[in-house]
């Protein structure tokens, strides 16, 4: 990797200064003065940093980047120094900053990159989901939303999204006496993601490595994952033959915003993989954990039933990617160790999720949600791409989103006691000619919630699904925080900007339309469920806020916990489907 541009590098640096002073005050970590016509303050040990702020209907400021100041008028200090800075004087232990330093620096120049190579919004809606999602700059909450603690420069080239590189996976055999498959027939699954050739070469260098072909669990790997956990953790097993490496294998994947599920670019109409990656990135390890990947296929099983049995699911067209095989390969000692970090239990294994493609009607596409919230360094919005596409006024496009997006979540959270964790990674919006039509829901393995209340909808879950599921059985209170903060907060802030700003929509007239579709859905289904209103309340007039950056900066730091961190709330946000919410 080559030094960054020093005018992308300075763009970049001014616009994550802003991105910080922006989710830092909104999860209330500073507090700066803000002045009634916008005008903000923030101070610094070698002066103050001022700028100007748009007051949102949320009771949020988003800065300007274009307008931050220092005293006396010189160039903007580093990001970084900001960043210390402002951390410092709220607390944060030193060592915690030393490592976000690192994340947030990162994020930099990976920021500087994307804006040397970016492609204009109007460009995208026409790629493969994959290749749309590789023009996206990231998560907008998340201030070193691309630290990936673990990669290098050199690995910021090729395993990214944005970095556009093939990757070719790697594969090992495994004895059926150290790996465990489920789902799906395991070697018509492999065969299928590979090809008969690239199968029979698999079985040839198993049974070359001294295991049985017919009975060895096959395991696709990512180079990264090979090179620092596999090989040095799982060097044992190697030696003795209970792990084969078959070498790398004929396809070219590229990866999904999620950065550990793979699509393979030749053939996107074949599963995607979803495999472990031991870098920390936002809030966690990107592992897979045992249980979770275990359980994926029963938990898919039960899932597509609800949806293929529900006369109203199907209606909304809702689309579930299956998770419909997985393996998993546990590491002896670890899984022997008394409270090791959760990191350790999650090093080996692979998760075949269906594609998006097959499940498309003629004329429909499909791409991220976090597409919708795409700005283009010159202003160019996907959204607009889509309005102008569609040939609807905005505001009208803007209802049938809601249309397509709230009524399939609404229906799960009431009726089945259940919640995805809605945000712009997790799911996609189908569209025909730019018009929202469909939701698409994925990687409900990892989000999935379900509600603690005894409902007989859950009278079908299998009790491996339960258990898997332990720690995220819910009160119904809790439960529909994963809509509230998932969808409205994590996706919906951020849109209603874009909207607002570049297209014409009133903040107030997006939410208004928001709850407008819920308040037909519960006038629709108020004999069936309305007690299910009241304990899963959506309309309550504020809810927890919960704080994305805070749980890395205060609360669990670099700390290698056995479990994966639950991110916990602080204070409240106008619950804009309130009927007596008023846009601040």
């Amino acid at each position: 990797m080559t030094a960054p541009d020093l005018d992308q590098w300075e763009r970049a640096n001014r616009e994550l200064i802003a991105k910080m002073v922006t989710e830092f005050g909104y999860e209330e970590i500073i507090a700066p003065a803000v002045a009634e016509d916008g005008s903000v303050a923030v101070p610094l040990p070698g002066g103050t940093l001022t700028g100007r702020a748009v007051r949102r209907a949320l009771g949020w400021w988003r800065v300007d980047p274009m307008s931050l100041t220092v005293d006396g008028g010189g160039p903007l200090p580093d990001a970084v120094d900001v960043f210390t800075a402002v951390l410092t004087a709220a607390g944060a232990d030193a060592s915690t900053v030393a490592g976000a330093v690192s994340e947030l620096s990162s994020t930099l120049l990976t920021d500087a990159r994307q804006l040397a190579t970016a492609r204009p919004a109007a460009e995208l809606a026409d790629l493969e989901p994959v290749l749309a999602e590789a023009e996206l700059t990231g998560h907008p909450w998340i201030v070193a939303n691309k630290g990936r603690v673990g990669f290098g420069a050199d690995d910021l080239l090729a395993y990214p999204p944005e970095a556009r590189a093939d990757v070719r996976l790697l594969w090992l055999a495994a004895s059926p006496d150290v790996a465990d498959s489920v789902g799906l027939d395991h070697h018509a699954v492999v065969r299928e993601q590979i090809g008969d050739a690239g199968f029979e070469a698999l079985r040839a260098g198993a049974q070359l490595g001294g295991l049985d072909p017919s009975t060895c669990v096959f395991v696709p790997v990512h180079p990264w994952q090979w090179a620092h956990r596999i090989l040095p953790l799982h060097a044992p097993q190697l030696a003795r033959g209970e792990l084969v490496f078959l070498g790398e294998g004929p396809a070219r994947y590229r990866p999904q915003l999620a950065i550990r599920t793979m699509t393979d670019l030749d053939d996107p109409a074949r599963r995607y993989l979803k495999l472990p990656l031991s870098i920390l990135n936002t809030s966690v390890y990107r592992g897979l954990p045992r249980e979770r990947t275990l359980a994926a296929p029963a938990l898919t099983s039960w899932l597509s039933s609800i949806v293929d049995g529900d006369e109203f699911l199907r209606e909304t067209g809702l689309i579930l990617l299956g998770e419909v095989a997985g393996v998993s390969v546990a590491h002896p000692t670890y899984t022997a160790l008394p409270g090791v970090p959760y990191q350790y239990t999650e090093l080996l294994g692979a998760i075949w999720r269906e594609p998006v493609q097959p499940f498309l009607r003629d004329g429909e596409q499909a791409v991220s949600l976090a597409a919708l919230l795409h700005v283009d360094p010159s202003g160019g919005t996907f959204a607009g791409s889509l309005i102008a596409r569609s040939g609807l006024p905005a505001s009208q496009w803007v209802a049938r989103l809601h249309e397509a997006i709230l009524p399939p979540l609404l229906h799960v959270l009431y009726k089945y006691g259940a919640m995805f964790s809605p945000h712009g990674q997790n799911c996609m919006i189908v569209h025909r000619d730019g018009v929202p039509t469909r939701l698409v829901v994925k990687d409900f393995v990892d989000d999935l919630a379900i509600c603690s209340e005894v409902i007989p909808e859950h009278a079908e879950l299998p009790p491996s699904v339960r258990e898997a599921l332990a720690d995220v059985i819910l009160d119904g209170k809790t439960l529909r925080k994963y809509l509230q903060n998932g969808l409205l907060i994590c996706v919906y802030r951020y849109l209603t900007e874009v909207l607002a700003d570049r297209h014409g929509v009133p903040e107030a007239a997006f939410w208004a339309s928001a709850r407008d579709v819920l308040t037909a859905y519960q006038d629709r289904f108020r004999g069936q469920l309305a007690d299910r209103f009241t304990m899963f309340d959506l309309e309550s007039p504020t809810f927890p806020k919960l704080c994305l950056n805070r749980l890395r900066l205060f609360e669990r730091g670099y700390a290698d916990d056995p479990e994966r961190p639950v991110i916990s709330a602080l204070g409240a946000v106008p619950n804009p489907l309130s009927r007596s919410f008023t846009p601040s």
